[in-house]
């Protein structure tokens, strides 16, 4: 379930700037953070290829966040706020997905460029 309404949220957060915007001024980008600093989706984990519905939820979240950065103005100082570029960066040695790789490049590429 959980799974299924991210990714509803990955694409309605892809088409709209106010959800992006809403998304940041309700804090829910430093929960979705937060979620992907869980144990349980440690890159270890997500390595392994029984793994899949872990590996989805990351990129999920990821690609939430990447919409958020992307469309939300106040996103970036919000992100730096709960250090997502740390807690996003680890998920580059995650094999199994290139997804997750070329949306954690865009992610903290806007982050980084945008200071």
């Amino acid at each position: 379930m959980y799974v299924c309404l991210l990714q509803m949220m990955w694409t309605v957060s892809d088409k709209s700037t106010e959800v992006c915007e809403r998304i940041i001024q309700a804090d829910f980008h430093a929960d979705m953070l937060k979620d992907l600093s869980w144990e349980t989706l440690s890159v270890a984990s997500l390595n392994d290829p029984e793994s899949k519905v872990k590996r989805d939820v990351v990129e999920t979240l990821i690609n939430i966040l990447h919409n958020v950065v992307r469309r939300a103005e106040t996103a970036r100082g919000a992100f730096r706020k709960y250090q997502a570029v740390d807690v996003v960066h680890k998920f580059r040695e995650v094999k199994e997905y290139p997804v997750i790789s070329y949306s954690l490049f865009h992610v903290i590429l806007h982050l980084l460029i945008n200071s």
